[in-house]
């Protein structure tokens, strides 16, 4: 059975082309087994469940006593700061709301706690000598099934007696020290979304002077912080199928390229005749010189000069007026130039 004949291929095109296609069969391969190794696996997102928002503000007036400088028997709380032995009592209002974002069974129970904290400077360094703590309302707990809970309580506060404890603290230990009344609204809720258990904890603080010549009510008003809950959830990953059998096609047509370019073609080595590529430059120069003859020029009664390069026979023939006769021996690969004048024959052969 006669072979079937190899298709010729430059080597360089050849090893291209085999080189491409065992890189993409390599990258598609990889990408399969990629696939492959990813079935049945999972991976674990995060995914928010719940969020919720805490929101605080206050309210208060201050109540004064009857005296000849002041009419008003109460002023608002857009005043900086209040004269403290014209203060009666303080009427203070504490708002809270818890804002989610979907409805729950909620827990929740929150205080209302006074704290009497007083401190001495020594040297620059603030020392904390004095703490008493009150119970202004007493603690609540409720449940409700909702997104929403509004807390609002009203207190009255009267400060004489805390006021003059302070001055007397100071007189009978010989001290300066600086002491403050403080509100303090503790709420906590708990509730359960999706198994969840979310507990949050909230406290606002409100800070009044005592015993100073004049007082000052501040706090943290118009409060407002926003949390957010997330749960780790495992996720099955999905296989790409549709891209999987288009790799199999691809891993099948570059397994046929490559089996067709190793067994179908042969590389092509070409060699360089640099004889040739000096005899068409030769001719393509100098065409209009030369004048081609069919055979060997007799030259057994000549006087034959051989010349070592093709330019000096280009002058020979400058200087004579005679055109260059070429004759070309194929089956040795030679190139003869020859200028013949007066029984002289001036030579120049070309050789592999």
């Amino acid at each position: 059975m006669r072979a079937s004949k190899k298709v010729k291929m430059r080597k360089s095109t050849r090893y291209f082309c085999l080189a491409s296609s065992t890189l993409i069969l390599v990258c598609s391969c990889l990408y399969f087994l990629k696939g492959i190794s990813i079935v049945g696996s999972s991976k674990i997102k995060s995914e928010e469940i719940y969020s919720y928002k805490n929101t605080f503000n206050y309210e208060y007036q201050v109540n004064l006593m009857k005296n000849p400088y002041i009419e008003k028997e109460y002023l608002e709380m857009k005043e900086e700061a209040y004269v403290t032995d014209l203060i009666e009592t303080i009427d203070l209002e504490l708002n809270y709301k818890y804002d989610a974002a979907k409805e729950s069974n909620i827990e929740y129970e929150y205080t209302v706690k006074g704290f009497l904290e007083a401190t001495y400077t020594k040297d620059g360094e603030v020392q904390k000598v004095w703490e008493k703590e009150y119970e202004l309302l007493e603690t609540k707990k409720e449940t409700k099934n909702s997104n929403i809970i509004d807390i609002k309580e009203n207190l009255n506060l009267n400060l004489k007696e805390e006021n003059n404890l302070v001055k007397q603290f100071e007189q009978e230990m010989g001290m300066n020290i600086d002491a403050k009344y403080m509100v303090l609204l503790e709420v906590g809720t708990t509730t359960d979304v999706e198994g969840e258990k979310i507990e949050n904890k909230h406290v606002s603080t409100i800070n009044i002077d005592l015993a100073e010549k004049t007082t000052k009510i501040e706090g943290e008003n118009n409060k407002e912080d926003k949390k957010y809950i997330s749960k780790q959830i495992e996720e099955e990953i999905e296989v790409n199928i549709f891209g999987i059998i288009i790799v199999v096609l691809i891993d099948i047509f570059t397994i046929g390229i490559i089996r067709y370019i190793t067994k179908n073609t042969s590389p092509i080595n070409r060699i360089r005749n640099e004889y040739r590529q000096e005899l068409n430059k030769i001719l393509r120069l100098c065409q209009d010189k030369i004048v081609q003859v069919s055979t060997q020029i007799d030259m057994q009664s000549e006087r034959i000069i051989d010349v070592k390069d093709f330019g000096e026979i280009i002058k020979v023939s400058e200087e004579l007026f005679k055109p260059i006769l070429y004759w070309n021996a194929k089956d040795r690969e030679e190139a003869w130039f020859s200028v013949v004048s007066n029984h002289i024959t001036y030579r120049y052969i070309l050789k592999k």
